[in-house]
């Protein structure tokens, strides 16, 4: 991806040794995106429970599990994290891949980078023959919803998602590839 000032973008499969990056990127995502949203304990349990270093190295070891991430030189603009699941077998079929997460820094915001990160997410899928692309995202978050909106997803479900110890919402949304 080229960006106005002639550099580039370039999206690669993460290493284990980008834990560390993917790690604050994360953490900065869920402050800046849900802190307004919930207390100080439920984030500060949620945070310690699924942005570990330990949660990110057992995440690296599932199988049918990927991260891809954005570089802007030597700086992380974003990354996404797909894998299979059989969350939704009962709701669409065996061939959904689901984007876990979609996360962009705060200087990359407007930037294309989401967009982008979403567009190789799709080609991902594609290539791979799945028939689905699905994800959750949080009821309240009307900025994500419009963005995949724009790409074709639609509601299809709702399940609860865990923000530490509080039960909150998701709408499950879904592409046909």
């Amino acid at each position: 991806m080229k960006k106005n000032d002639g550099s580039m973008i370039e999206i690669r499969q993460a290493q284990q040794g980008d834990i560390p990056e993917l790690r604050r990127v994360s953490i900065e995502t869920q402050v800046d995106t849900f802190a307004v949203h919930n207390t100080p304990e439920v984030m500060e349990a949620f945070l310690r429970e699924s942005y570990s270093i330990e949660k990110f190295e057992e995440e690296f070891k599932e199988n049918d599990a990927i991260y891809y991430i954005a570089w802007d030189g030597s700086r992380l603009a974003g990354f996404v994290r797909l894998r299979v699941t059989d969350e939704v077998n009962h709701l669409l079929d065996k061939q959904a891949l689901e984007l876990q997460r979609l996360y962009v820094t705060r200087d990359f915001r407007g930037k294309k980078v989401g967009a982008n990160l979403m567009q190789y997410s799709i080609d991902y899928a594609r290539e791979r023959n799945f028939a689905w692309l699905w994800l959750g995202v949080w009821e309240g978050n009307i900025k994500a919803q419009e963005f995949y909106k724009k790409w074709g997803f639609q509601k299809f479900s709702e399940h609860i998602f865990w923000m530490g110890p509080d039960p909150q919402n998701d709408w499950l949304l879904k592409l046909k590839l």
